[in-house]
């Protein structure tokens, strides 16, 4: 960017600064460009875009506000439009389907809505309600909750066992919620730009993907919890997540053995759908395929050795924050 007043060019900062919001103050990798000559600061509306979600997602973390996409998944557990979830909610005519655009709720209400993640807590909600809806909205709605109260109860422990589910919303999602549809659009991206997926290759291309996109953006791609061991940084249980992706039948794993190695190939079993991805997204990955389309698995290892998000975590395993990692990525500086 250059200064709109010399019409220099200026460099671009990172560092760590207070801002302000709701009577609150946050701490943030704030991002502007810097006038060598002047020591004047500036911003576009990029970088402010950068700054601001920062302090939106360390707002909603600290006060247990869900984030969008946890609200409207909210909403769609229970079928209901974004109308009658603000009716039910007594909230504004237009409130719910705001928040879901993004607009930060207050604290109450954010912790109203986050409750209502529970079906016997959503059910109390009707009945606070029921003056407002019409009898058959009320039965039907009712009835409803009410099979999936018991089919939770049922299931809860079946569930836990068989899927790959991080359903958290924090820092060490980046603060998206975890997409498996994504993650397995992501794979066909790289594959269909030449990427051979080797399952140890893979785990470093999804890092790189979101901790870019987090870099770029203040959030992640698809959501991933990673952790340092020590081939690098990797997907949280990344067998299970690999294995969930086989059995909804989204990729379909090539496995051989080299004398005492196990070598795992991934092809997505998929085509890639852009338009799931912002056009952001769609540059974040291929900047990634111009970073790694020529190296092998080992080059790639060696650069993710390279990261501090890994080497200050590897020695403990630790899981990665994004918020202290993601803006220092030494392969995209």
């Amino acid at each position: 960017m250059k200064n709109p007043f010399t019409g220099k060019e200026m460099k671009l900062i990172r560092e760590k600064a207070k801002l302000p919001y709701r009577k609150d103050e946050f701490t943030i990798v704030y991002h502007a460009y810097e006038c060598e000559d002047t020591n004047e600061r500036f911003t576009n509306d990029e970088l402010d875009m950068i700054n601001i979600i920062q302090v939106h997602n360390l707002y909603r973390e600290k006060y247990g506000i869900p984030f969008p996409e946890e609200i409207k998944n909210i909403r769609e557990k229970y079928e209901v439009s974004a109308k009658k979830m603000s009716e039910i909610l007594g909230l504004g005519q237009n409130a719910y389907r705001l928040y879901e655009s993004g607009e930060i709720p207050s604290v109450s209400i954010g912790r109203l809505i986050a409750s209502i993640k529970d079906a016997e807590e959503f059910r109390k909600q009707i009945e606070f309600s029921s003056h407002l809806l019409k009898p058959s909205e009320y039965e039907k709605l009712m009835k409803s909750v009410d099979l999936l109260i018991h089919r939770e109860r049922d299931s809860q422990q079946e569930f836990l066992s068989k899927e790959y589910t991080i359903s958290s919303i924090d820092d060490y999602s980046g603060f998206k919620l975890l997409d498996i549809n994504k993650i397995a659009n992501v794979l066909s991206f790289f594959h269909s730009k030449g990427l051979k997926l080797f399952k140890t290759k893979t785990n470093k291309l999804l890092f790189y993907a979101d901790f870019l996109n987090f870099k770029r953006s203040g959030n992640s791609m698809m959501g991933i919890t990673f952790k340092a061991i020590p081939f690098g940084p990797v997907p949280d249980e990344f067998e299970r997540l690999f294995q969930h992706l086989y059995d909804d039948g989204l990729i379909e794993i090539n496995r051989s053995v080299n004398g005492d190695n196990l070598i795992e190939i991934f092809t997505p079993e998929i085509l890639f759908n852009a338009d799931l991805f912002s056009e952001n997204e769609l540059a974040v990955l291929n900047e990634i395929v111009n970073k790694f389309k020529d190296k092998n698995t080992t080059e790639v290892v060696d650069i993710s050795h390279e990261e501090p998000a890994w080497i200050d975590n590897n020695e403990a395993k630790r899981y990665i924050s994004y918020k202290k990692y993601a803006f220092d990525l030494k392969a995209f500086e």
